[in-house]
């Protein structure tokens, strides 16, 4: 029997993230799942990794259904340490909750599974010669998904809308802003949105291709596990 763990940015679990790809599992797999924040108060997450001004940003929800902005850099700086551990404690197979790019991160033996290359390889391969529209969750990140999204779509276009947003005004508005721009396909690049969202958006009308991070990482992971 094979471990995976879903390793999140903010507090496990997070099953709104997991469920839909656990869904793609071997009824054999055995699923664990850590938070980089775990054991961690709001105060202390804030003095430590809290957003800074001019710097890049990530998105994440804890434990308590609450949302927090974080310094990238200073995560990134600590993600590895979380790695190894989860590894450590048998994982065979890692998942990152995250879109965001952590370079350099490895392991000794499991495999690493990290959304950002996954996401991005599999856009610029399906939906090449697309007029792709991508949505963020921050103003702040946007800046960050050009640098990266810039090498896989032609003229990338960029709106933000939180996928932790109390309702999905602003989401439908990032999406009609794209549409209105002549778009064929969005990406909404976050691991915090998924099929709700993308339900959301057919039922405001929508046709053309939504995809979110979890759909494609979630296709991936079964032949990881077989």
């Amino acid at each position: 029997m094979r471990t995976l763990t879903f390793l999140t940015i903010g507090q496990a679990p997070r099953p709104d993230l997991s469920e839909p790809m656990e869904a793609h599992l071997p009824t054999t797999a055995r699923v664990r799942h850590a938070g980089f924040l775990d054991g961690l108060t709001r105060r202390e997450i804030e003095l430590r990794y809290g957003a800074t001004e001019g710097r890049a940003t990530l998105l994440t929800r804890l434990a308590d259904g609450s949302s927090v902005t974080l310094d990238a850099e200073a995560v990134g700086a600590g993600m590895q340490t979380r790695v190894t551990r989860v590894e450590d404690d048998g994982a065979d197979v890692v998942v990152l909750l995250c879109t965001g790019e952590f370079p350099g991160l490895r392991t000794r033996r499991a495999r690493l599974v990290e959304p950002d290359v996954l996401v991005t390889g599999y856009v610029g391969t399906v939906l090449r010669g697309s007029r792709v529209g991508i949505v963020v969750p921050l103003p702040e990140q946007v800046t960050e998904a050009r640098e990266k999204w810039q090498a896989v779509v032609q003229d990338p276009a960029f709106t933000t809308a939180s996928p932790y947003a109390e309702d999905d005004s602003a989401l439908h508005a990032a999406a009609r802003t794209h549409l209105d721009a002549g778009a064929d396909a969005l990406m909404l690049d976050c691991m915090g949105y998924g099929a709700r969202h993308r339900q959301a958006l057919r039922a405001a009308g929508l046709t053309v291709p939504v995809l979110t991070p979890g759909a494609v990482v979630g296709a991936a992971l079964g032949p990881l596990l077989s």
